[in-house]
């Protein structure tokens, strides 16, 4: 059993994983990653909300809506290795929703607009 478990390349395989679980995982890192920063961060409390945390700079005073995604890379193919896109929930709100990517080894990203 231990041998099968060294060749997984995904948090799916390694913990085996739901995308759900994958996705709380994912928004937990990120809850961390702004506490370390010093920003308050507040959670949602719903599974299908346009955002799925704020976080509050208490020296400026600067509110951000984030959305968490959990990024994955193309396994097989011509674009092998490359980033696979992931669509925002709520279309409408895209101008005050920021993006953040959480990888597979934890690092995080935050999106850049455009």
């Amino acid at each position: 059993m231990w041998h099968k478990r060294n060749r997984c390349n995904t948090w799916r395989e390694w913990f085996n994983l739901n995308s759900n679980r994958i996705g709380t995982l994912s928004e937990k890192r990120a809850i961390c990653y702004f506490v370390e920063q010093g920003l308050d961060v507040f959670d949602s409390s719903q599974d299908t909300g346009p955002v799925d945390m704020i976080t509050f700079n208490p020296e400026t005073g600067e509110t951000k809506c984030w959305e968490v995604k959990t990024e994955n890379f193309r396994l097989t193919g011509p674009k092998k290795g490359c980033r696979i896109g992931r669509n925002r929930r709520n279309k409408k709100f895209t101008k005050i929703i920021h993006m953040i990517y959480v990888n597979k080894d934890g690092t995080i990203r935050e999106g850049v607009r455009k």
